[in-house]
């Protein structure tokens, strides 16, 4: 998160006696059995004026092969070895597959969580692909329809935000309620992208639905909740970063964020903090100058070195200039002189 967001979000959290910490959350259980799905229709989707409306007619689903450029440039989703399964433990659980949920009793089908992309990534390529992992509740018993909506944007959570984006919706079919496990899916568009929100640090949102209405808009399902994960789990191949807060539509249930549903992930152990299950792939830059950019304002000047002053001095994964996972003194060198030859 850039500083400046930073301190809009402590300004307005600190403002909000209702602001939510961890304790205010049903607690934290561990579910494993992780169950791939694959959609089976896809569209175009925006969230405006408080709603999320289907704006283009389904296509039938055709994804699954990542294009030659894709990689992971943000990974809370444990996938050390990029093959779209959970594979890191961290040192967090024994199995692989093993991650967070608050419960079936709890619901929360509206979910905005930050994300910082991996240093070096293409921002202007988009997002090719994102991998993601739901519990789905619903009616407890029985099936229901499921689709799932994803969009991307520069904000994040607490911060201001325009309510007014577009991406992609998923549909399933009908998946069974509480399955034993949790669903995963790795969900490949075949055309058109998620832009990568500006400078590389924005959000991803999740919209839990179990149908369309006649006149284009998502009905919130029943009951269901992403799955939770960190990106600092130990992996070797880590990609990206997040921070504590996330927006959850869980006090009152009607598909908009309010200040009282800003809540903090930070519970104290591996990993932590924790975050909504989610992977998203694009492109590796090929133009060392996009790193130089580091505010992603397409213009290399003092303001991305200080930029990365700031980012470097916190020891944030992103200042990793060099690409030796550790973030020293090598990487201000490193940084020095693309920002000079970037000019």
């Amino acid at each position: 998160m850039h500083p400046h967001r930073l301190l809009v979000c402590v300004g307005l959290c600190a403002s909000a006696a209702a602001v939510a910490v961890a304790g205010d959350k049903p607690e934290l259980r561990r579910l494993d059995n992780a169950f791939e799905v694959t959609p089976q229709r896809v569209a175009r989707v925006r969230f405006e004026h408080s709603a999320a409306r289907v704006v283009s007619a389904w296509a039938d689903y055709s994804g699954g092969a990542l294009r030659a450029a894709d990689v992971r440039v943000f990974d809370c989703f444990g996938d050390n070895d990029s093959d779209g399964f959970m594979d890191d433990t961290g040192g967090c659980f024994t199995a692989s597959n093993t991650r967070y949920f608050f419960g079936t009793s709890y619901c929360n089908m509206f979910v905005s969580a930050d994300h910082t992309v991996w240093e070096k990534t293409d921002l202007d390529a988009g997002f090719a692909r994102i991998d993601f992992a739901w519990q789905w509740t619903c009616r407890g018993f029985g099936t229901e329809p499921c689709l799932v909506a994803v969009f991307t944007q520069d904000s994040v959570p607490c911060d201001p935000d325009s309510f007014d984006y577009s991406g992609w919706v998923f549909d399933f079919g009908t998946l069974s309620c509480n399955p034993g496990g949790y669903y995963y899916t790795n969900a490949t568009l075949s055309t058109g992208t998620w832009p990568i929100p500006t400078g590389g640090t924005g959000s991803h949102i999740l919209y839990f639905a179990s149908g369309q209405t006649s006149s284009g808009g998502l009905a919130l399902a029943t009951c269901a909740q992403p799955m939770l994960w960190g990106t600092e789990y130990g992996g070797d191949n880590q990609r990206g970063t997040q921070v504590t807060e996330q927006y959850d539509d869980d006090v009152l249930a009607d598909g908009v964020h309010t200040i009282s549903e800003c809540h903090t992930y930070s519970f104290g152990f591996c990993p932590g903090p924790l975050g909504a299950m989610v992977q998203l792939w694009g492109e590796a830059s090929s133009d060392p100058c996009d790193y130089a950019n580091y505010n992603g304002d397409s213009t290399v000047n003092t303001q991305d070195f200080l930029d990365f002053l700031n980012s470097w001095n916190a020891g944030e994964a992103r200042a990793n200039c060099n690409g030796d996972s550790t973030v020293n003194t090598q990487d201000f060198l490193c940084f020095l002189n693309i920002w000079n030859a970037c000019r």
